[in-house]
């Protein structure tokens, strides 16, 4: 369009297509810029949630361990059946909340890592702080 238009001068028709073509490529370049904007926008709202999501349910995963393991404790103690559908109700929640997290680290990948580690970090030393006290003792 260019170059013809620098040899010789443009009919209107070709003027008005020029423009149309002009407009519509205008607007698609605008729709996928903004389709990505508001894609990148919506994940920095999302992101404080998603941590605050996977810490909590990392605490609900180690509160069902440890739930766990006094069925554990009580099942050594007496054989009752109750005890084996209470574990088999446990063992299908931990999955559960495993995927929780998962469907979290696909939203936020880096932010969902950063509070396992940091999770992992703090119960390391925590149960070093445990059995430091029980050592002491």
């Amino acid at each position: 369009m260019v170059i013809v238009s620098a040899m010789r001068p443009l009919s209107t028709l070709e003027l008005v297509l020029s423009q149309l073509v002009s407009l519509a490529l205008g607007i698609y370049g605008s729709y996928k810029f903004g389709q990505n904007a508001a894609r990148e926008s919506a994940k920095d709202v999302v992101r404080p949630h998603a941590r605050s999501a996977v810490r909590s349910l990392l605490g609900l995963r180690d509160s069902l361990y440890r739930l766990w393991g006094r069925v554990e404790d009580y099942r050594a103690e007496g054989d009752d059946y109750r005890f084996e559908v209470i574990q088999a109700i446990i063992e299908e929640q931990v999955p559960t909340g495993d995927s929780a997290i998962e469907d979290w680290r696909d939203i936020a990948v880096e932010d969902v890592d950063d509070v396992i580690r940091s999770w992992e970090e703090e119960t390391e030393e925590v149960e070093s702080g445990n059995e430091n006290r029980t050592d002491s003792r």
